[in-house]
């Protein structure tokens, strides 16, 4: 530590009451596969946590039976989430507003005894930061078995604990920044959900078509209106406006099919297209970096829908720029060339998708064959283009706010480890005891 900051064993701040560091129940006290159920207490696990939150309402949840048998890992408010087990070093912030959940034996809850002693936003920064991450690193390659770092080995970890109006006054800086992509997370999720809604309304439930006949009031112009006809025809997926056809996915869209490059061509040095292999590598809208390929073999165009094509079958991402993409992943276009109408009406499929993965003897996937036997339907392109003139200012902003929180993400883990280490030291004039 660059810093003079006093260093503790975790194990030493238990003894002395400063923290609680506990994982889930195993063995006879973890909960039944028959204790599962859809309500009930979250059952938290390392896929549940994602950008230092966590997901309680994808989570499995227990019934209250196995509730009552569960002897340790209770969560509460404030807790900070470690993942120690398959994947190692996931860490996740607990708001104080939270449902009932308890931790599964591959997580693990840090909390704070003593605010005043320590912080728990400090906690949180401290645990995601390199120097922590290092002595996990270390811990999980200390077996055989899949990355592992136990409760035991997790009480030999270390912290560097500065006073606590500093802890507050590093913490107050980061959580700045890590307010600001919250915010922008929320209102992407508003922006994307009125953009489904617009989507619904004209392509399921076809609300302008209903309007010319009487039966609903829509504050649509007159000129919009007239683009939708006003009686339905019978078809292949039920009813359908007049005029409309019905159609197989492949025709309706361009398709490219990935294939994977060379495992040598590889590298997380940034040279090369960013390679994406499937929706593991996805994040809300657009995908995250993992790995530069220099010899690709099937692009993605900026603005295409990505489709996961092997289990889970139907996740969609966008392509933000020119990309490689692996077998795992389609890159869609439906042919008029709109980038909105391509992703929604590619999500709305989902609900064709998802029955493929239940197919195979491995995994499920989706093939050329199987997406061409997909009816679709296919509205006139005037109906599609004035879609895209609707929804399309709507995924400017979207991109523009996720552009503007990966810049902020970066100025948070340039400056996270740099206070975090004392390497920085915070103003005097920022240091404040708060109450």
């Amino acid at each position: 530590m660059i810093s003079d900051w006093p260093v503790y064993e975790v194990s030493h701040l238990q003894r002395l009451g400063y923290l609680l560091v506990e994982d889930g129940n195993h063995g006879e006290y973890r909960p039944r596969r028959d204790e599962f159920t859809d309500k009930g207490i979250a059952f938290i696990r390392a896929a549940d946590m994602e950008i230092g939150r966590v997901l309680f309402k994808s989570a499995s949840r227990i019934n209250d039976v196995a509730f009552a048998r569960i002897r340790k890992g209770v969560g509460a408010p404030g807790d900070v989430i470690l993942s120690h087990k398959g994947t190692v070093g996931k860490v996740a912030s607990v708001p104080l507003k939270c449902p009932k959940f308890v931790c599964s034996p591959q997580t693990t809850f840090w909390r704070t005894l003593d605010s005043d002693f320590l912080d728990r936003r400090f906690l949180y920064y401290f645990m995601c930061s390199p120097v922590f991450q290092r002595q996990l690193d270390v811990r999980k390659n200390e077996t055989d078995m899949a990355g592992y770092v136990s409760l035991t080995n997790q009480r030999f970890l270390t912290l560097a604990i500065p006073p606590i109006v500093e802890q507050r006054a590093i913490a107050a800086i980061l959580d700045s920044l890590d307010d600001k992509i919250e915010l922008n997370c929320q209102m992407n999720a508003t922006l994307e959900g009125i953009a489904r809604a617009i989507f619904k309304s004209w392509f399921v439930d076809f609300d302008p078509v209903r309007a010319n006949r009487g039966e609903l009031d829509l504050s649509l112009s007159p000129d919009l209106l007239a683009l939708f006809p006003d009686a339905f025809v019978e078809s292949e997926l039920g009813p359908i406006p007049a005029g409309w056809k019905v159609t197989s996915a492949f025709e309706e869209f361009d398709v490219t099919l990935g294939q994977s490059p060379p495992g040598s061509t590889y590298n997380e040095e940034g040279d090369g297209l960013p390679f994406y292999q499937g929706s593991a590598d996805f994040s809300f809208r657009y995908p995250d970096h993992r790995v530069h390929c220099t010899d690709p073999k099937r692009l993605a165009k900026p603005n295409d829908t990505l489709l996961s094509v092997r289990a889970p079958v139907g996740d969609v991402n966008m392509a933000l720029e020119t990309c490689c993409i692996g077998r795992g992943l389609w890159a869609v276009r439906h042919k008029s060339g709109s980038r909105s109408y391509t992703f929604y009406a590619t999500c709305d499929l989902k609900r064709y998708f998802e029955r493929f993965n239940a197919e195979g003897t491995v995994f499920g996937s989706l093939s050329k064959r199987k997406f061409k036997n997909i009816l679709v339907l296919s509205p006139p392109i005037q109906i599609v283009n004035s879609f895209e003139k609707w929804v399309a200012p709507l995924d400017d902003l979207i991109e523009n706010n996720i552009l503007e929180s990966r810049t902020i993400a970066d100025l948070r883990d340039t400056l996270l480890p740099k206070l975090i280490s004392g390497e920085l030291r915070v103003p005097d004039t920022m240091i404040e005891e708060k109450e």
